[in-house]
């Protein structure tokens, strides 16, 4: 979408960049749990894999639900950036050395920005 089709439907420079925030960290926890899985880590944590999917569909919905400029855009943004802080906490509380949940972490701290900033 061109920027002046976002301009026309009244999506913010500060939306779009947390619309992008979540689809890129999407993508990364899907990797993550595709590669936990794969990898030899510790598939019985549980608790690691209900994260990353919860945090997947999580900011599945935020995107949907900002690009629609629904009314419960703010709150499911406080929910989306809670999700993302979890799922960086517990990647790095696993194995900070190992690249995947790095990446993982980092992008997830940033989607957690981007929301944090449109629940205010």
């Amino acid at each position: 979408m061109s920027r002046e089709e976002r301009e026309r439907v009244g999506i913010s420079p500060q939306v779009r960049a947390c619309i992008d925030a979540a689809s890129d960290c999407y993508t990364a926890c899907t990797e993550t749990l595709t590669y936990s899985l794969d990898s030899g880590i510790d598939v019985f944590d549980q608790r690691h894999l209900r994260l990353l999917i919860d945090c997947c569909e999580v900011c599945q919905t935020t995107q949907n639900i900002l690009l629609r400029a629904s009314e419960l855009s703010v709150m499911l943004s406080a929910v989306c950036a809670e999700a993302c802080e979890k799922v960086a906490a517990h990647c790095r509380h696993l194995d900070s050395s190992d690249e995947q949940l790095a990446i993982c972490a980092e992008v997830c701290d940033h989607t957690a920005d981007c929301c944090r900033q449109l629940a205010i």
